[in-house]
C-alpha cells in the first residue's frame, strides 16, 4: 500500500470512529488519536506556552496537513458539514483566541468542527433566535473550562430562555467545572461515578468534540486521588490509578502505576493499559510485545479488543481485518496473528527473537522468525518443512511473499 492509501485509510478509519464517539469530528482530535499530537503538548499550547502547534506535531506540519486533508475529504464525502470554530486558550490565556498553525490551510482546517448535516439545520434554527450569542459564549466558555464566563453565560441565557434545551446540561457541567477535586480515596471514586453517569453525558451533549478537553482534567484528578498505594484488586480493575490516568491521557502516569503492579505482565486487563501507553509514549516495540503476548495468552479476549475498541495500532488492526478476510480451512484465532503479522510486515522480525513457546501460533512465528534471520540452507528446509506442517495455509502466504 502506497504512503498515500495508508494515510488515506488512516484519516477514514479516524474520523468516523471519531463521530462514532462524539457525533462531531474535529481534527485536532484526528491529530491526537494518531500519536501525532500529544495531548501535554496540545495542553500546554492552549496555555499559551507556545505560539502555534507546529513545533508540538510529531510529524511534520506537511505531513500533517495531507492527513487532515485526506479526512477532510473523507468527512465531506460522507456529507459532514463543516462549521468553523474559534480555538481558545484556556487558564491564564483563558479568552484568548489561538492560531493552531502558521501554514494558513492547515490552521484553517483545524479550526473546522464538522458535525451531521441534521444537527446543522438545527444550529441554523438556533441562528435565527435572540439567544443565540449567549447559547454560543456557553459552549465557549464551557469548552474552555473558564467557570467565570460560563457562570456569566449560563445566566444570560436563562433570562432570555428559561426552558432552553442547553440549560440542564449546562449547569451539570459548570458543577463539574466547581467541584473540589477529589483528595481521598472515597471521594475519586464517588468522582468517577459522577463523571460517568453526569458529567460526561452532559459534555457529550452540549461539546461533542470539545468533550475530551473537559473531561480529561477531572479524568487526571480522579487518577492523582487513586495514585495511592492501594494494591490492585483484580475484581475492581477500574478502581485502579491506571484507569483514570488512561481516560486521562496521561500516559506516563499509566505506565508507572501500572509497572508499580507486581506482575503485571500476568495481568491481562494491565497489560492491555500498559501496551496503550507504550505505543502512545511512541515505544512501538514494547507495544507490539505486549499486544502478541495477549494473543497467545488471552486470544478471544484480543480479538474483542480489536473489533470493539479504538484500537491505537493501525497497521495490527489491519493485519487483523485481513486475517479474517483470508479463507482458512479451519477457523483462525487472534492467537495466530503475531505470525500473520510478520508475513504481512516483515520489518516485525527484526525487532523480536523467538520466544520459544509451546502453543502452534508462537512455534509458528518463532519458525517465521527464524526463516527471515536466514541461516544455512539445512535450517531453511527444516523450518520451512516444520512450518508447513503446522499450517500449510500460513506457510503457502509466507513463500508468496519470499517470492516476490
Amino acid at each position: 500500500m502506497s504512503r498515500a492509501a495508508t494515510r488515506a485509510s488512516l484519516a477514514e478509519t479516524t474520523v468516523q470512529e471519531l463521530f462514532a464517539e462524539h457525533k462531531a469530528y474535529s481534527p485536532i482530535e484526528l491529530l491526537l488519536a494518531t500519536n501525532n499530537l500529544t495531548y501535554d503538548a496540545y495542553q500546554a499550547w492552549r496555555k499559551g506556552e507556545c505560539s502555534t502547534l507546529d513545533g508540538a506535531l510529531t510529524a511534520s506540519v506537511d505531513d500533517a496537513r495531507q492527513l487532515v486533508e485526506a479526512a477532510d475529504s473523507w468527512a465531506r464525502s460522507l456529507h459532514l458539514q463543516p462549521e468553523h470554530v474559534p480555538l481558545y486558550g484556556t487558564d491564564n490565556n483563558a479568552g484568548v483566541e489561538l492560531t493552531a498553525s502558521t501554514d494558513t490551510e492547515l490552521d484553517a482546517m483545524l479550526h473546522t468542527e464538522y458535525r451531521a448535516a441534521a444537527d446543522r439545520r438545527q444550529c441554523d434554527i438556533f441562528l435565527d433566535t435572540s439567544d443565540t450569542q449567549a447559547a454560543n459564549d456557553l459552549v465557549a466558555a464551557l469548552r474552555a473550562r473558564n467557570t467565570s464566563a460560563a457562570k456569566a453565560a449560563f445566566a444570560c441565557l436563562q433570562r432570555l430562555d428559561p426552558e432552553h434545551a442547553m440549560l440542564h446540561h449546562a449547569n451539570v457541567l459548570i458543577d463539574a467545572l466547581t467541584a473540589p477535586p477529589p483528595s481521598t480515596r472515597e471521594h475519586a471514586l464517588r468522582h468517577m461515578a459522577t463523571l460517568e453517569r453526569q458529567w460526561l453525558p452532559s459534555a457529550s451533549a452540549v461539546l461533542r468534540a470539545g468533550t475530551r478537553d473537559f473531561v480529561t482534567p477531572l479524568w487526571r484528578g480522579i487518577g492523582a486521588a487513586l495514585d495511592d498505594g492501594t494494591p490492585f484488586d483484580a475484581g475492581l480493575p477500574k478502581h485502579h490509578a491506571s484507569w483514570p490516568f488512561a481516560n486521562g491521557l496521561d500516559w506516563a502516569n499509566v505506565r508507572r502505576t501500572v509497572t508499580d503492579v507486581p506482575d503485571c505482565r500476568e495481568v491481562p486487563v494491565l497489560m492491555e493499559r500498559l501496551a496503550e501507553a507504550e505505543w502512545r509514549l511512541r515505544n512501538r516495540k514494547a507495544a507490539v510485545a505486549l499486544w502478541f503476548a495477549l494473543c497467545w495468552r488471552v486470544p478471544q479476549q484480543f480479538s474483542r479488543t480489536l473489533q470493539e475498541t479504538r484500537f491505537p495500532d493501525v497497521p495490527m488492526r489491519g493485519a487483523w481485518h485481513r486475517l479474517q478476510d483470508e479463507e482458512w480451512d479451519a477457523p483462525v484465532t487472534a492467537a495466530w496473528l503475531p505470525a500473520w503479522m510478520v508475513v504481512e510486515e516483515p520489518g516485525i522480525a527484526r525487532a523480536f527473537k523467538p520466544l520459544n513457546g509451546a502453543s502452534n501460533p508462537e512455534r509458528a512465528f518463532d519458525l517465521l522468525l527464524r526463516l527471515h534471520a536466514g541461516g544455512s540452507d539445512r535450517d531453511e528446509m527444516e523450518n520451512r518443512r516444520e512450518l508447513q506442517a503446522l499450517h500449510p495455509q500460513l506457510f503457502d502466504r509466507y513463500l508468496a511473499t519470499v517470492d516476490h
